[in-house]
């Protein structure tokens, strides 16, 4: 057993002694509405704790994962290069993440009124939206630590040609969440996120499969993984951004600011929303002008090869931003 399993396990059993006396902030969510029986929870400052701890966690699980299991995985079926081997285990971690996450994501939005329906990104604001339900906040704050772990790992592995790039879109998306936890516009979090996350799970899975050399499927996977990208990322996100623009003025009139009661709706808050998410879109256009790129090779050239580095494989474009992996003792 290698020392990053033993970390995981140290990890497991200071879990295991915070929770057999008084709950910590660390491993359980804080701020539960008073006598509320539903079980829900404003946001608060001790949710920090929380986020950090899943920052952690992620690291861990991800090393283990990738050396104990998905590397272990690719080398049976008889990948024997060893930067595809790493690569195998760095695309096979992103493909069960996003999996679980989208899945997670689809379930939060079934639960609440937002299904379908900009309007509910809006009815109701404030008190129908600054107390969550236990499944939407601890969806949202592992999201968090998810994402801030993204960061730590880009300022630790190998810089590409588009660091700069990917380290805007990680600061944005941070921002973005943050500050939607704040002012209390998680359902257009969530549905943000699950636009983000569906198409990242057939970009990852079209690599783990041309690894393993399933030429056939991968194909077939891209083919899907670019009709999802731009209807999930262009589509559908730009019309949750027009949803900003004019149903929030409809449903909400004029400036409701009142942040004591939870209500942070004013023009300045929505366009600085408006402008962080149109910097996010300038950026999945360049990302798509690459994924372009790689189809014209495809056709015309009968080259695969990512427009990102000369070394990397073709579609790793987006968040596709983790580390070597750490070889096993």
């Amino acid at each position: 057993m290698d020392r990053w399993s033993l970390a995981l396990l140290a990890l497991i059993h200071a879990h295991d002694r915070l929770v057999a006396g008084n709950a910590s902030p660390v491993v359980h969510l804080k701020h539960r509405v008073p006598g509320d029986a539903q079980g829900r929870y404003y946001r608060g400052a001790d949710d920090v704790y929380y986020i950090a701890y899943w920052v952690v966690a992620f690291t861990l699980i991800r090393i283990v994962a990738i050396n104990r299991v998905l590397i272990p995985f690719a080398r049976a079926c008889g990948v024997r290069s060893a930067r595809k081997l790493t690569r195998f285990g760095e695309q096979g971690w992103l493909t069960v993440y996003y999996i679980l996450s989208l899945s997670a994501g689809l379930y939060v939005m079934a639960q609440g009124p937002h299904w379908m329906n900009t309007a509910h990104f809006w009815i109701g604001y404030p008190d129908g939206h600054r107390e969550m339900t236990a499944l939407m906040k601890s969806y949202y704050l592992v999201q968090m630590g998810f994402w801030f772990q993204q960061i730590f790992v880009l300022l630790v592995e190998e810089k590409r040609k588009d660091f700069v790039v990917m380290f805007v879109h990680h600061i944005v998306t941070c921002n973005l969440m943050g500050w939607s936890l704040y002012m209390n516009y998680t359902r257009i979090g969530n549905a943000i996120l699950c636009c983000m996350d569906s198409s990242d799970i057939f970009l990852s899975g079209t690599k783990c499969m041309r690894y393993l050399g399933l030429e056939r499927l991968s194909v077939g996977s891209f083919v899907v993984f670019v009709l999802s990208w731009i209807y999930t990322r262009h589509y559908l996100y730009m019309k949750i951004v027009l949803s900003i623009v004019y149903e929030a003025g409809r449903h909400l009139g004029d400036d409701i600011w009142d942040p004591e009661n939870g209500s942070f709706y004013s023009r300045r808050v929505m366009n600085s929303f408006i402008a962080l998410l149109l910097i996010l879109q300038c950026l999945i256009i360049y990302w798509l002008a690459l994924v372009l790129r790689i189809i014209y090779r495809i056709i015309f050239q009968r080259n695969l090869e990512d427009s990102r580095s000369d070394s990397e494989d073709a579609g790793d474009h987006n968040h596709d931003h983790h580390h070597k992996a750490k070889k096993t003792n």
